[in-house]
């Protein structure tokens, strides 16, 4: 089963997604994966970093400054080691019950960055998987899993935390 959590940027996604996985634990499931958690300086945007959820802490992961050699889309440059990590982490993952993956973004979309690690186990049935995608590239990430067993779940709804814990409680 894949569970995709969607909404425009800023919108509360991986808050979302940090407070699902504090309840989830609680409740006794087996969770891991990652979020891209905002990090702020002087009150702007300077980046994000991988904040791996098995082990509780954090590494640089996408930066407005970087390296040349660096991986860049847009205006980020995405930290080569961080990205050796997210891997590392979702091929990790079979063993947990929910594997977290905060956010499949456009390098993803384009067969880069970890959609290679995460190609490998997300069509196989052995864990639940909840991803991150923007609503701006919803339909086109769609397409390429071209699964049924899909449910989306949009950060607009009101009701949206109770539904997420109640599926998921079900689905493990």
């Amino acid at each position: 089963m894949i569970y995709i959590l969607t909404g425009p940027v800023h919108s509360g996604k991986t808050t979302l997604l940090r407070k699902l996985s504090c309840e989830l634990k609680k409740q006794k499931v087996k969770i891991d994966g990652f979020l891209s958690e905002v990090v702020l300086k002087d009150h702007k945007v300077i980046g994000y970093d991988l904040f791996n959820l098995k082990e509780e802490k954090s590494i640089p992961f996408i930066r407005r400054t970087g390296e040349e050699e660096w991986e860049k889309v847009g205006s980020y440059f995405f930290v080569p080691e961080s990205q050796t990590e997210a891997n590392r982490i979702i091929l990790g993952g079979r063993d947990s019950d929910v594997l977290f993956v905060d956010e499949v973004g456009p390098l993803e979309l384009a067969g880069k960055g970890f959609w290679p690690a995460l190609r490998q186990v997300i069509f196989k049935p052995l864990t639940k998987y909840l991803l991150v995608i923007r609503i701006n590239i919803l339909k086109d990430f769609l397409e390429v899993l071209d699964q049924s067993n899909i449910i989306v779940f949009d950060i607009k709804n009101s009701e949206i935390f109770p539904q997420m814990i109640k599926k998921i409680k079900k689905a493990v």
